[in-house]
């Protein structure tokens, strides 16, 4: 299966409900603004693994999307009670609270966990320095286009590319390489595959700062 060619991603999916593959076609209908479609393949996924940290974090941009900021909120939330210093929903969190008009209180607790994950956020910044934070018109398209790992429209190297990959059993192609599949192929335990998929990105010159990072973590479970 070529995780590039989403017809195919959308055949497997109607036949395997429970994939754990359902973020990487998720992510592909949220590029597309798509949210709709985003959000209907997160929660058919989600009720099979109702722990996808991946799943949630698009859910919830997908619901940001439709402009359901409740929702939104309700799935960020989720997330950070899973993984506290997961940097996109720390740092999208407060900004949706602010246009749901949350207290103070909440708002301060959400800008502080953001200046944790990310020292140098100036929203954050300028709300704990009792400043006031710029306006933030049409934030929400913003957030939900910006915080989502990019999936690659070309390949940037001419370098052949490693074989297909085997997740339950079905062949996939490398050629789609993002991370939000290293965290489902980590999720899985499947980490031998997950530095399969940071090796193609490294090649691809993606961040490799974080590439180095997420190499280390999965190696320290083998």
């Amino acid at each position: 299966m070529n995780l590039t060619n989403q017809t195919e991603l959308e055949l497997y999916f109607a036949d395997h409900f429970d994939t754990v593959l359902f973020p990487v076609l998720a992510e592909m209908y949220q590029k597309k603004d798509e949210y709709d479609r985003a959000k209907r393949v997160c929660e058919i996924g989600l009720e099979h693994h109702p722990n996808s940290i991946d799943g949630q974090f698009i859910l919830s941009q997908a619901e940001l999307g439709l402009g359901n900021l409740t929702g939104a909120e309700k799935w960020m939330k989720k997330v950070l009670n899973q993984i506290a210093d997961h940097t996109a929903a720390a740092t999208s969190l407060p900004m949706i609270q602010e246009q749901l008009d949350r207290s103070p209180a909440t708002l301060k607790a959400s800008w502080k966990r953001t200046l944790q994950v990310d020292p140098n956020n100036q929203f954050a910044n300028d709300f704990l320095s009792a400043k006031k934070p710029k306006p933030k018109k049409k934030k929400a398209k913003t957030l939900s286009g910006s915080k989502i790992p990019d999936i690659p429209k070309k390949d940037k190297a001419k370098k052949p590319l490693p074989k297909d990959l085997s997740v339950e059993g079905v062949a996939i192609s490398p050629r789609l390489a993002t991370m939000t599949l290293v965290n489902v192929l980590k999720g899985q335990g499947l980490y031998h595959q997950a530095l399969d998929v940071l090796d193609i990105l490294e090649e691809k010159g993606e961040d490799k700062k974080r590439i180095d990072v997420e190499r280390k973590s999965i190696r320290a479970e083998l």
